[in-house]
This record gives structure tokens, C-alpha cells and sequence, in this order.
């Protein structure tokens, strides 16, 4: 073993004692402890156990006192009514053509009433159970959405009076929940529900949409004494309408199935899920929170499956049954990277690419040559969703949502941290490149070079603020568009001759007008100054998500505080996301208590089951997911080439631990806080590089794999050259090296604050 005191290793060196870091987690005992549990039935959705495989899901809740209900979702269920009955004058036309549509639900009918109940939500094997009690019987239930076939499986086992107890599939009309709401019916209405019992005892209830396409349910029991079993798939298909025969084919496999390998093989797939990495905090609420949402991204999301939309698999009467692309989208697949699950990112960068086509027609036809771009809101099926553009606006879209124009650019920012954290180069090549080249080049039809020298945008939209001139939306999304294109081509080897558009993307680097400030920091574009309260950080997207602008310079830090300040500063925050996004920011700047203080502000936006919802009951699913990205950014932040280890971590997460969490340049770190202090940090290289490492140690030891090189920097800060496979082992000067063992309390209690447990039980 070599340990080394600031001087750069140009030597092999062979440390047969450094190892990876051990993960001696009790993973069941672990997950269990954050479990949800219940100890009434929950009567809203916002209260129910959920489920899910990234298509299909379900939630349970009390429907009345003899009547428990699962609802029945299928993310991919769109009704596809054509593009040419688009009336711009609607708001959000798209989402009430083409977004997403009721199915039906499930009930079990019990003869007596229900007096007690219980019932728990097992994240390890991501099932759920109760048992119901009457004045004389009792009926146990469970449920699972299994992890990688298309079918639901409930379980029902009654006794004594209970004993009757019945399933019953009831469908519901095929119509569009922004529809209603707003009393905007489409015409004609999809026809109702056709019913049919087929061979083997299999029921299905079909919608064969007006405009193409079919959403099937089939569903097949099985009854041996007091015990049923009942499997279910929802299927959709368009254009062709099959979904039926897909729907009908799902139950059949899962019926003939050897029940126990069938349910093994769905439990299997959660726990290595789950393994991808660990964090714990020491602090029982936020870990319950995390673990929670890890849960229910998976449920959401796969990467051969859906891009998370307002609602995920499980809709429910809103405004917002489709993708919103100002944050929502975003915010939902932010955490997936830092987490290394890339499956929960994954799906975005996919559908980009399988619906380049169609991002094409979301501008005007002059612009469809040369221009991607995507609306404030698309199907989740085709994502059309018609852009807005700078200037006048894209009429007779209404004034804001015509001129939003930004939206695809960080979504491609999200699909970027995919390619950087793994390194994936096909996924840079094939996707985030040309699409990247696109989305920047619609700008380039806008632009202006105004007498001061620069090129200015015309009016655009700053999202859930106002328009303006320069709109810091757009500018900060160019910037780091066209700077990230010059970086590929260079990682290419691509120079002018091969990539003409090199130079305009060189111009705007150096002519783009610079965002306007003024003494409230950050402003909304050019004239416009934020003086209200603004939920969202769309003037401060350059901070985060981007890392364009950070605190390292001191004039710069000035600015990022001044503009959080700014930002909080005007009365209380209207929606939940407006904390995380300061919770982050707060982080950047290394101040953990603000973070935490922010992070805080959370729990009451908060519904029992870690679900959320605005204007009341108006469920979208983005912010809870965005919370558990917040509590990444406070433990683990690479940007600049830098990876910063606890760079936020409040003085309530003092024993701060996490496993595996991935980086920028596909490097796992796992790290051990102990006391206030890092215990010790290990770096291992997927791919192999070089990397700043900042991990909180003035002064540290270090031990490394063969061939890899050390090099101690100024302020705490070292520079790691790693080859691929090889790690580094860091711990506090003057300490003995520690083994580098993640580990957990052995209590298996069940502090989780979540779900509905009267007080005192």
C-alpha cells in the first residue's frame, strides 16, 4: 500500500489492500422499515397503495363501506383524434385531441359492511396487502402489477360472512379528463365499452376509439374454495386495434404460469432494481420519502416503456393528462443519473428519437427543414405538440403558449446527463447530437443582431411568468445548447468542413446578449424584472439545472444569492417544485441548513402516500420525484468536471451514506459521513478518466488500484486520473484507513411517517 501526501503519482502502484467498497445492507429489513402501512382504508387516491411496471398501474381505496376499488391505468391509453381538428383557439388543443383516456376500474363487492382494516405496501417486493374485517368475517387480500409482463394479479381470500365476496370489472367511458373538466366534450364521443366473454373463461371490455386505435381489458378468475385469484392486463394499440388479442394473450401466459416462479421472477426484478444504489441520511423522514420515490419512478417509468407524464400510470380526473414539457417532464426524470438507474431516464431520450419526425412538424412548415422543437404540452403517445416561436407568436395559439419555445432544449439537457454519466457514445451519435443540432438552429430563424453588437431574441415566453424580450428562458437553454454542440463536435472530430454550423454556434457563444440583471438579481428578459411571486425558476435555469452559471466566482455567487432571494422573497411559494428548485440552489451554494430548510417546506405539499397535487386536487406527479433529486444534490453534485462529495449536508444528516450514486464521466462513488465529517470516499472509474475531486478533506490519505494517478490541488480539492475499472480510496489525514463498508441499523421497526396510521397505534 501507497499512501500519498501531495505528490502526483507518475508511477505504477499496486495496493493490494484497496478494495470496493462493501454493501452489507439487509436490503428486505432495509426497505421494509420505510414501508407504507395503513391501519383504515384509504378513501382517495391521494391515500391509496400504489403499483406499477412503467405501463400499466393500479391504486386501491375504500369506494363506499362494502366496496374496495382498484383502478385500472395504461399510460400508453391516448385517444388519437388527427392534427387537422386542432382548434388553436382551445388552450392546450393537443392534450384534448390526443391526450390520455379513461379506462375503468375494479371492484370487489363484499355482502356485509367493513368495520376494520390493514394493509402495507411492500416496496422490496413492490406488493400490496390487507386484510378487512366485518362484525363476523374477514377477507385478506394482495396485489401486484408485475414488474416485466403486462398483468395485475389480485388475490382475494373471504371467510364467514364475507364469504361472497365478488370481483367486478366496471368500464367507464373512453373520454378525455381535460374535457370534462372544462366542459369541452370531443365530437363524436369514443362509442361505449363493448363487453365479450371468450374461450377459457376470459372477459374483456373494449374501447374502439373514434379516431383509430383500441384500448383493451381482459380479465380471467379463478375461484378454489374460499380463494380467487383474478388476472388482468390493459393493453393499447394504434393504429391497428389489437390491443384485444394482446390483452387476452397477456392473461392467458400469466394463468398457464407457474404461479410461483411467475411471482419470484416479479420480486427478482425489483431487489436488483433497488441494489443500483443506496442513501441513507439518518433521518427517518427523508429516508422514507427517498426510498418511496424510488419506488414510484420505477413504477412510472421503464426504459423501453413511457416518458413519465403529469400523471404517470395512474390517471385520475385533471386538467393535465399529458406530458408538459416546461418542467414537468424534466423534473420527473431528473434523479435517474446521480441514482445509476438509468432505465427511470431513459425512455425520454427514446421517444425523443422515435419521434424526431414529429418534432419536426411541431414548428411552422418554413422552419421544418432544419428545426426540431416541441410545445408546452404533447401526447405522451406521438408528442405532438405544436411549438410556440419568438416574435409574434405562433397564432392562433394563445399569446404565452405560442411564443414558448424552449421546451425540447432541456429536455435535452436531461437526455445529456444520460450520454455524460454513462458515456454512451451511440446514445450521443444517434440521438443527443442531432437532435441537440436541430433544437438550436430553430433559433437560428429568430435572432437579431440589435446595434450593441449582440443578437437578441424577440418576444418569448418565460414559463408561469410572462413574455419578454430576451426571455432568460430561452438565452440560458441556448447557451448551453450551442456550447454543448461545440463540445461534441470536438469529442467528434468534427471541424467546419464537416459541420458548417460550427460557426454560428462559435457566434453565439460570443455574440448571444447576456442575461439582463438588475438589483433583483437574475430578471425575466430584457425590461422585465420579477416582482411578484413566480413558482417557477425559469429565469434561473442557468444555475440549475444547467450549471452554466455557478458560484465559484465571488461576483457570480453574489448574483445566485441575490436571485434565490429574489426569487423566495414574495410571499409564500405556490407550488411544491418552487422549494425543491431552492432546495437545489441552495446546495450549489453549499449551504446545507437553507437546503434542508427548503427541503423542509415539502411535507406539507405532501399527501399520505408521498403523492401531490395543485389547485387542490389536481394530481401531477413531478415535484415528489424532484424532492428525492433534491436530497441527491445535498449529498452528491458533478458539474465543471468536478465531483463534490456532501457539498450540503445539514447538520440533521450528520451519518449521511450513500452506495454506487453515479457521476458525470460514468464514475460510482460511495461515501461514509460520520459525526459531521467524511469518514471516507471511494471512486471507482466505469469507463476510465480524470476527474477534480472536492470530498470535504483538507487533508486526506489516500490509497489506489494499480496505474492510477493522484494529484492534491489547492482548497481541498484533488485531481484523479483513474483507468477503467480502477478506484481510489480517500479518508481523513491522521485516521487509520477505514474499511469501506456501507452498513445500516439492524431495527426493523417501521418509522415511515407515510401512509395512514391512526395516532398512538
Amino acid at each position: 500500500m501507497l499512501i500519498c501526501a501531495g505528490i502526483l503519482l507518475t508511477q505504477s502502484v499496486t495496493c493490494s489492500t484497496t478494495r470496493a467498497a462493501e454493501n452489507t445492507i439487509a436490503w428486505s429489513d432495509e426497505l421494509s422499515k420505510h414501508d407504507l402501512i395503513w391501519d383504515r382504508l384509504p378513501t382517495r387516491w391521494m391515500e391509496a397503495p400504489f403499483l406499477g411496471n412503467g405501463e400499466q398501474g393500479t391504486m386501491m381505496y375504500r369506494e363506499d363501506d362494502r366496496t374496495l376499488r382498484w383502478s385500472i391505468g395504461n399510460s400508453a391509453a391516448h385517444d388519437h383524434r388527427p392534427a387537422s381538428e386542432d382548434d388553436f383557439s382551445e388552450k392546450n388543443v393537443e392534450v384534448l385531441n390526443r391526450g390520455r383516456i379513461n379506462i375503468g376500474h375494479l371492484r370487489i363487492e363484499f355482502p356485509e359492511a367493513l368495520k376494520k382494516s390493514s394493509s402495507r405496501l411492500s416496496l422490496w417486493n413492490a406488493e400490496a396487502s390487507g386484510e378487512v374485517r366485518s362484525d363476523a368475517g374477514e377477507a385478506r387480500w394482495s396485489t401486484i402489477v408485475h414488474a416485466n409482463e403486462p398483468v395485475m394479479r389480485f388475490d382475494l381470500t373471504a371467510e364467514a360472512d364475507l364469504a361472497g365476496a365478488k370481483f367486478v370489472y366496471v368500464p367507464v367511458d373512453a373520454r378525455n379528463p381535460r374535457a370534462l373538466r372544462a366542459k369541452l366534450p370531443r365530437s363524436p364521443a369514443n362509442p361505449p365499452a363493448v363487453l365479450t366473454t371468450h374461450a377459457g373463461e376470459i372477459q374483456t371490455a373494449v374501447h374502439n376509439l373514434h379516431a383509430g386505435g383500441q384500448t383493451a381489458v381482459a380479465w380471467h378468475q379463478s375461484q378454489t374454495g374460499d380463494h380467487t385469484t383474478l388476472w388482468l392486463s390493459v393493453m393499447h394499440s394504434f393504429p391497428e386495434a389489437d390491443a384485444e388479442s394482446h390483452a387476452i394473450a397477456a392473461v392467458r401466459k400469466a394463468v398457464s404460469s407457474d404461479q410461483d416462479e411467475w411471482t419470484d421472477q416479479h420480486h427478482q426484478w425489483w431487489q436488483d432494481y433497488y441494489r443500483q444504489s443506496f442513501l441513507s441520511t439518518g433521518d427517518e423522514y427523508w429516508d422514507a420519502f427517498y426510498w418511496i420515490q424510488q419506488y414510484k419512478l420505477a413504477c412510472a417509468t421503464r426504459a423501453d416503456k413511457w416518458i413519465i407524464d403529469n400523471q404517470g400510470p395512474w390517471l385520475q380526473p385533471t386538467a393535465w393528462n399529458a406530458i408538459w414539457w416546461n418542467l414537468n417532464a424534466q423534473l420527473s426524470h431528473s434523479g435517474f443519473a446521480t441514482a445509476n438507474r438509468r432505465g427511470m431516464g431513459a425512455a425520454l431520450g427514446r421517444r425523443l428519437d422515435e419521434c424526431r419526425d414529429q418534432l419536426a412538424l411541431n414548428v411552422a412548415q418554413e422552419y421544418r427543414h432544419d428545426s426540431y422543437a416541441i410545445g408546452r404540452s404533447s401526447s405522451g403517445w406521438d408528442l405532438a405538440g405544436h411549438a410556440g416561436q419568438p416574435g409574434k407568436g405562433r397564432p392562433p395559439k394563445d399569446g404565452n403558449i405560442g411564443r414558448e419555445s424552449a421546451n425540447l432544449l432541456w429536455a435535452l439537457h436531461n437526455v445529456d446527463l444520460e450520454y455524460m454519466y454513462w458515456q454512451d457514445e451511440e446514445l450521443r451519435d444517434r440521438v443527443l447530437y442531432p437532435l441537440l443540432v436541430r433544437a438550436v438552429n430553430y433559433y437560428r430563424h429568430f435572432l437579431v443582431e440589435e446595434p450593441d453588437g449582440y443578437l437578441h431574441l424577440p418576444l418569448s415566453y418565460s414559463p408561469e411568468y410572462r413574455v419578454a424580450e430576451d426571455c432568460t428562458y430561452d438565452i440560458d437553454l441556448l447557451r448551453w445548447g450551442s456550447g454543448r454542440l461545440l463540445e461534441l463536435t470536438s469529442e467528434l472530430g468534427l471541424d467546419e468542413s464537416e459541420q458548417p454550423l460550427i460557426p454560428f454556434w462559435k457566434t453565439l457563444q460570443a455574440k448571444l446578449v447576456p442575461t439582463h440583471v438588475n438589483e433583483t438579481g437574475r430578471m425575466i428578459g430584457r425590461d422585465v424584472s420579477l416582482k411578484g411571486p413566480h413558482r417557477h425558476w425559469s429565469h434561473l435555469l442557468a444555475i440549475y439545472p444547467l450549471h452554466t452559471l455557478t458560484p465559484e466566482e465571488p461576483a457570480d455567487r453574489e448574483l445566485i444569492e441575490l436571485s434565490l432571494e429574489n426569487w423566495h422573497g414574495h410571499g409564500k411559494p405556490m407550488a411544491g417544485y418552487s422549494v425543491t428548485g431552492g432546495a437545489c440552489i441552495a446546495a450549489i451554494l453549499g449551504d446545507g441548513e437553507r437546503a434542508y430548510e427548503f427541503l423542509n417546506r415539502l411535507k406539507s405539499f405532501l399527501h399520505p402516500n408521498t403523492f401531490y397535487t395543485e389547485l387542490g386536487t389536481l394530481p401531477v406527479i413531478e415535484t415528489p420525484l424532484h424532492g428525492a433529486t433534491t436530497m441527491q444534490e445535498m449529498l452528491l453534485q458533478s458539474w465543471g468536471g468536478r465531483i463534490r462529495v456532501f457539498p450540503a449536508v445539514p447538520k440533521k444528516w450528520d451519518n449521511a451514506q450513500f452506495d454506487r450514486f453515479r457521476c458525470e464521466g460514468a464514475f460510482l462513488v460511495s461515501a461514509k459521513r460520520e459525526s459531521g465529517a467524511t469518514r471516507w470516499l471511494e471512486i471507482t472509474a466505469e469507463t476510465g478518466g480524470s476527474v477534480e475531486v472536492q470530498p470535504q478533506l483538507i487533508d486526506a490519505h489516500w490509497t489506489t488500484s494499480e496505474n492510477a494517478q493522484v494529484e492534491r490541488l489547492p482548497d481541498g480539492i484533488y485531481r484523479v486520473s483513474l483507468p477503467k475499472g480502477d478506484r481510489v480510496l480517500f479518508w481523513p489525514k491522521g485516521t487509520p484507513q477505514p474499511t469501506p463498508v456501507i452498513t445500516t441499523s439492524a431495527d426493523t421497526t417501521n418509522p415511515n411517517p407515510f401512509g395512514l396510521v391512526t395516532p398512538g397505534t
